[in-house]
C-alpha cells in the first residue's frame, strides 16, 4: 500500500475530489507530492484532478447539449468539429485554451506516474485518456495498448485499446492531407549532409522525449532557425521533424499574419500561439521569417516592429510551455532582428546548404522515380552538369523534361515508346535559368 495515501493533504485532495473542488485537489495532492516524491500515487492522483478539473471548464451550454457528461463521451467528443463549431456559435471559445492546457497537465502527471512506476496499468489508461482529449490519436492508442498488455484480464482496457485502434485508423485518413510529411516519409528519405541531419535528429530527441532531457540536465532550446539558399527544402524539413517527434504543425507565413487593420496583425501572432499551446506539443513554423521579423528601426517601420516585438513576447512565454517548438526558414539570415537569435528564443540555428553531387545525383533519382527513363540517360552526369541546383531547381528541371517528352510523344508516332530521353533533359536544360542570386550560370552546363 502506497504511504502517501495516509498522509493528511493526500486526503484532503481526495475529499476535495469528491466535494469537485477541483482546484483545492490539485493544491492538495501538489503538497502530498512534495512529501512524497518518490511514489507514483501521488502524480496519478493529481493527474485526475485535472482531469476533472478540464470536465468542469466546459461551459454549460455546452453541458446542456450532452457534450462531454463523462469521460468516455468527452474523449470521443471534445475535439471534434461539432464541439468547436458550437463553441463559436454560442460566442464562446476562451474555455477552449483553458481546456487543452488542464488535459495536457493531466498527461504530464501520468507520465510521471509512469517513469515511477511502470508496471501499474491504471496509469497507462489515464494516460490514453489524455492523449485522445488533446488530439494525440496514435499515441493514445500506444498508451492503451500498454494499459491491456499489464492487465489482460480487465476488460474495459481491452475494450478502450480496441476503440482508439480504431479511432486511430479513421483519423489516420483525415490527417493524410494535412500531415506534416508524406506517410512514411523520415529522415532516411531527405537527402542532406550526415551532420545536418544528425542536427536535426537531436532537435527531434529533445522534443519527443523531454523526461530524458531534464534527467541529462538539458535546457531543451525554445526555437530553431533554418537557413540556406531558397529551393533547398527548409520547409519539407520542418514538416519531417513535426512528423518524427509526433507534433502538431503549424505553419504561417507574412501573408497570413500581416493585415492592414491596427492591431489585427498582433492578433493573428496572439491567436498562433495560442492554437499551438492548446495544441501541444505542436511546432510553430515561420516561412520567411526575414520578411515576418525583420530588423527592427522604428519611424517608418514602427507597424513591424509591434509584430517583431509580439513575436518575441510569445516566444518568450513558451519557456514554460516546454513542448512547444519554433521554427523559422530563411534564405536571408542578416535582414533578421537581432534579438530573435539571442538564448531563448531561436537559439540554435542550423544550415541547409546546397546538395553536392552525390546528394543531386539522390535527388534526380528521387524526383525522376515516378518516371520511366530512356536507356541512355545517365543520372551521375545530370548531377555533375547541375552543380549550384537545389533540390527544387532540380524537380523542375525533371517535370520540363516531362513536358518536352509530352510534347514530343503528341507529333510522334502512337508506338513511341512513353520514356524521358536524353535530348528530354537537354532540352529541358536549355530552357531552364537559375534565379540570378542563386550565381550560377545554367548554360556552362552543357560543357563544349
Amino acid at each position: 500500500m502506497s504511504a502517501i495515501i495516509q498522509d493528511p493533504a493526500f486526503v484532503a485532495g481526495s475529499e476535495f475530489s469528491l466535494r469537485g473542488e477541483h482546484p483545492g485537489a490539485i493544491a492538495a495532492f501538489e503538497a502530498a507530492m512534495a512529501r512524497f516524491p518518490e511514489d507514483a500515487e501521488g502524480p496519478f492522483q493529481l493527474g485526475l484532478a485535472w482531469q476533472r478539473r478540464a470536465e468542469g471548464i466546459l461551459p454549460p451550454a455546452l453541458r446542456e447539449k450532452g457534450i462531454g457528461t463523462g469521460l468516455g463521451d468527452l474523449a470521443a467528443s471534445a475535439l471534434g468539429l461539432g464541439v468547436v463549431a458550437a463553441s463559436k456559435a454560442l460566442g464562446q471559445t476562451d474555455w477552449i485554451v483553458q481546456y487543452r492546457e488542464a488535459f495536457r497537465q493531466s498527461a504530464l502527471q501520468f507520465e510521471a506516474a509512469i517513469l515511477l512506476n511502470p508496471q501499474d496499468p491504471r496509469f497507462f489508461h489515464a494516460l490514453a485518456l489524455s492523449r485522445r482529449y488533446l488530439g494525440q490519436t496514435e499515441a493514445a492508442a500506444e498508451a492503451a495498448r500498454a494499459a491491456a498488455a499489464l492487465s489482460p484480464g480487465e476488460g474495459i482496457y481491452r475494450e478502450r485499446a480496441k476503440a482508439f485502434d480504431q479511432a486511430a485508423s479513421r483519423e489516420s485518413g483525415a490527417k493524410e492531407a494535412k500531415n506534416p510529411a508524406p506517410a512514411g516519409v523520415t529522415w532516411n528519405d531527405v537527402i542532406l549532409p550526415e551532420r545536418t541531419k544528425r542536427e536535426l535528429k537531436q532537435m527531434q530527441l529533445l522534443l519527443e522525449n523531454p523526461s530524458l532531457s531534464r534527467d541529462l540536465g538539458i535546457e531543451p532550446p525554445t526555437g530553431l532557425l533554418l537557413y540556406g539558399p531558397p529551393g533547398t527544402g527548409k520547409t519539407t524539413i520542418a514538416r519531417v521533424l513535426a512528423h518524427e517527434s509526433h507534433c502538431q504543425f503549424l505553419a504561417t507565413s507574412p501573408a497570413e499574419i500581416n493585415s492592414m487593420w491596427l492591431g489585427e496583425s498582433e492578433k493573428a501572432v496572439k491567436r498562433l500561439f495560442d492554437e499551438a499551446r492548446a495544441k501541444a506539443p505542436a511546432i510553430v513554423f515561420l516561412d520567411e521569417i526575414d520578411a515576418l521579423l525583420p530588423s527592427r528601426s522604428g519611424g517608418v517601420n514602427q507597424y513591424s516592429d509591434k509584430v517583431v516585438n509580439q513575436f518575441l513576447h510569445e516566444m518568450d512565454g513558451l519557456i514554460k510551455n516546454r513542448r512547444i517548438f519554433v521554427v523559422g526558414a530563411t534564405n536571408r539570415r542578416d535582414m533578421l532582428d537581432s534579438a530573435l537569435l539571442r538564448g531563448g528564443r531561436l537559439s540554435r540555428e542550423i544550415e541547409i546548404p546546397l546538395p553536392d553531387e552525390p546528394a543531386r545525383r539522390q535527388l534526380f533519382a528521387l524526383a525522376s522515380g515516378n518516371a520511366k527513363l530512356a536507356q541512355d540517360i545517365d543520372l551521375d552526369e545530370m548531377a555533375r552538369r547541375t552543380e549550384g541546383f537545389s533540390g527544387a531547381n532540380i524537380k523542375a528541371v525533371v517535370n520540363e523534361a516531362g513536358l518536352q517528352a509530352l510534347i514530343r510523344l503528341s507529333e510522334a508516332p502512337r508506338d513511341t515508346p512513353r520514356v524521358l530521353t536524353r535530348e528530354d533533359f537537354e532540352e529541358a536544360l536549355a530552357n531552364f535559368t537559375l534565379p540570378v542570386e542563386e550565381k550560377a550560370d545554367p548554360w556552362k552546363m552543357f560543357g563544349s
